[in-house]
């Protein structure tokens, strides 16, 4: 069928190519840099809308790096290492947006993580950053605001940290440790006076600030410092610094001893794995969501400062490295949860704690409407304690149970480990009266998982949903006679999702 020459121009036109290159550009930084990039070739119009996006992110998966050694030896004369696409990646990212940029769009967001950071890639990481950190000539608005993640090694920050916690377990004031620092990346002063900076998240780095003079970060308001060879006083002064600062969260810091956060109201705050520090001092009054991870709480550990029932976090995340095994390490965590016993939702690693520790007393929740419990559900102690916690949530809504953990598999299948668990245990409050909702996560079917499963079903009379995400390597029948040994346990009535 020919077309006439009106009808064809009234035929309708691909409108998402008529949008203006910054609004494609900023619709392409939700994809992955990769195929943001394919884009150039869906026709002419997107040739140079790569120009535009904003967003750039390249990562190594962790172990990428770590046969290099047998490889090594071609490289050397080249002194490049094996990270050699995650450089090309980058490199051809960021030179791409300049040539291809019409009118220049400043860069957002850069994200990179290496699996292992050789110092021969230095060259290349400041040629990028001396980039991003500088605006492009020609904008004629305003910055939005750049946001950095920068990554040099990929590796679970507790094992790296327990491990430099033997060497020095006191924790050092010195950024002189010429065996660290000799293979530590060293970020560029003039980052820490970069007015665009909104988000910095650094790791496996050196900040080096006592090289620097000033530091002038006015609208930084969220920073995330991990596993970093700096000084207690080096990392202190950069959180003081920072005058927005209002989203902080510290991850194996071995040199860090105090915290001291009572400048600016912190909206979140959370501490991983920093094992040497000793008090942490914030200013409460604003704070939504507070997250503490280690071996275990010292006495008087953190003060919330600020007029109460403002200091008490909304959402409160506590975890632990390894279990407590003395009562005196339980007694600091219900020191603890007493003062923010008003939080309306609680996130529990229940791995770290036994059901005799219980005996001292758990301080109540009577506010609390969501709890999450995590943790392996290997024993009937293990269910005896999450009974305990229960017990005392009286106003709990919705339960959430994440069951994975590196224990699981070690569950033990005994039925005569449950003898001493009766349903009267689990004839809680809570249960009858509160919790409409239970999501289980993980759930792989095990003797003490199928036991705990089936108390809570049988006690929760006003339950609307059940939501249960299966273990990964089930077979379809497998899930299939889990559901219906679930379906003969009460709720005839709620809402059921499996998955």
């Amino acid at each position: 069928m020919a077309f006439s020459p009106e009808h064809k121009r009234s035929a309708p036109s691909d409108r998402i190519s008529g949008l203006s290159d910054d609004v494609l550009g900023h619709v392409l930084s939700f994809l992955p840099t990769k195929e943001a990039a394919c884009a150039a070739a869906l026709s002419r119009r997107w040739r140079h809308i790569f120009g535009s996006v904003h967003t750039i992110s390249f990562q190594e998966a962790e172990g990428a790096r770590a046969n290099d050694w047998t490889t090594w030896y071609y490289e050397m004369l080249e002194r490049k290492s094996c990270s050699d696409e995650l450089l090309d990646n980058v490199s051809a990212a960021l030179l791409c947006r300049r040539r291809c940029a019409r009118i220049p769009v400043p860069l957002r967001s850069l994200r990179f993580a290496f699996d292992s950071w050789h110092r021969w890639d230095k060259v290349a990481i400041d040629q990028w950053l001396a980039y991003v950190l500088q605006p492009p000539r020609g904008c004629c608005h305003n910055h939005p605001g750049l946001h950095l993640d920068l990554r040099f090694h990929v590796s679970p920050i507790c094992d790296f940290s327990d491990d430099r916690r033997r060497d020095d377990d006191a924790g050092s004031d010195s950024d002189d440790d010429p065996f660290v620092n000799r293979w530590r990346y060293l970020l560029p002063g003039r980052l820490f006076s970069c007015t665009a900076l909104r988000t910095l998240c650094v790791a496996f780095c050196r900040l080096a600030l006592p090289r620097i003079n000033v530091v002038d970060l006015p609208f930084l308001d969220t920073m995330r410092l991990t596993a970093l060879s700096d000084s207690g006083r080096s990392i202190q002064w950069l959180i003081s610094s920072c005058p927005r600062l209002a989203d902080l969260t510290l991850e194996a810091l071995w040199n860090l001893k105090r915290v001291s956060v009572l400048n600016k109201p912190l909206r979140r705050f959370a501490i991983r794995c920093c094992h040497n520090v000793r008090t942490v001092d914030i200013d409460a009054s604003k704070l939504r969501s507070l997250e503490y991870g280690g071996r275990g709480l010292p006495k008087s550990f953190m003060s919330l400062h600020g007029s109460p029932p403002a200091t008490i976090p909304l959402c409160t995340t506590i975890g632990f490295c390894k279990p407590l095994s003395w009562e005196a390490e339980f007694a600091n965590l219900t020191r603890f949860l007493e003062e923010i016993s008003n939080t309306k939702h609680l996130h529990l690693h229940h791995g770290g704690l036994q059901s005799r520790f219980f005996d001292a007393g758990f301080p109540l929740f009577s506010r609390l409407t969501r709890l999450t419990l995590q943790g392996c559900i290997g024993s009937s102690n293990t269910v005896a304690t999450i009974g305990r916690i229960l017990d005392q949530t009286p106003n709990l809504e919705i339960l959430s149970l994440l069951m994975w953990e590196s224990q699981k598999g070690m569950a033990d299948t005994r039925v005569a480990v449950f003898d001493e668990i009766t349903e009267p245990i689990f004839s809680l409050p809570c249960l009858r009266t509160g919790v409409t909702e239970i999501s289980v996560e993980d759930y792989e079917g095990s003797m003490p998982e199928k036991m705990l499963v089936k108390l809570l079903l049988r006690n929760a009379l006003v339950l609307e949903r059940l939501q249960v995400v299966f273990t990964e390597g089930l077979s379809s029948e497998q899930k299939n006679i889990l559901e219906v040994q679930m379906g003969r346990w009460g709720m005839p009535n709620s809402e059921k999702v499996f998955m």
